[in-house]
C-alpha cells in the first residue's frame, strides 16, 4: 500500500537514490507512475509493504517504508534495487553508484565524481562548510539535519583530511 510521505511515520527505513542528473519532466511522470506500480505490488514474504515515495530536487529518490507492520526482507530490497536498476536502464543514468557525491554551492546542486570531489577539496573550491547530500542515512527522521548537512557533519569530513 502506498502512503502520503509525509505522513509516513517518521522511523520509517529510508533508502535515498540519488541520479547523476536531473530528471526531465517526462522522466518524472513517468518515474511516478512506475513507482506507484512498483510500490503498490512490493511484498515481503507474501505481505504488502506500507511505503512511500518523493522525488526531491528532481534528482533524489526517497522510498520510505513504515516498519510498524511488515519489514522489508533481503527479498524485498532485491526486488527495489533491481527495479532502480530497470530505471537507471530507461533513463540512461546512475541511481546505485556511491561514487557520484551531490553537493551545493549557491543553492545550485552539483554531483562530481568520488575522485573530481576530492581534487575540489584540493583546490579549495569545497570546504568543510559545504552543503553535501548524506544519502546513507537510514531513517525518515534524518531527512531533517543529517541528509542535506555540512561535510563537517557527515562522513564525507573523511575527504577532507
Amino acid at each position: 500500500m502506498i502512503l502520503n510521505f509525509e505522513k509516513i511515520d517518521n522511523r520509517s527505513r529510508i533508502w535515498i537514490f540519488q541520479s547523476n542528473r536531473k530528471f526531465k519532466d517526462d522522466e518524472i511522470e513517468h518515474l511516478v507512475t512506475q513507482l506507484n506500480i512498483f510500490l503498490t505490488s512490493w511484498t515481503a514474504h507474501g505481505s504488502k509493504l506500507n511505503a512511500s515515495f518523493k522525488i526531491e530536487y528532481r534528482m533524489f529518490i526517497f522510498i520510505a517504508l513504515d516498519q510498524n507492520k511488515s519489514s522489508a526482507t533481503g527479498c524485498s530490497i532485491d526486488k527495489l534495487v533491481n527495479f532502480m536498476k530497470n530505471i537507471e536502464d530507461q533513463f540512461s543514468l546512475r541511481l546505485l553508484d556511491r561514487l557520484d557525491i551531490a553537493y551545493m554551492v549557491d543553492d545550485n546542486i552539483y554531483v562530481d565524481r568520488l575522485e573530481e570531489f576530492k581534487n575540489k577539496i584540493l583546490l579549495k573550491k569545497i570546504d568543510e562548510n559545504t552543503i553535501v547530500f548524506n544519502n546513507l542515512i537510514e531513517i525518515k527522521s534524518d531527512l531533517t539535519g543529517n541528509w542535506k548537512t555540512p561535510i563537517s557533519n557527515s562522513w564525507h569530513k573523511q575527504l577532507i583530511k
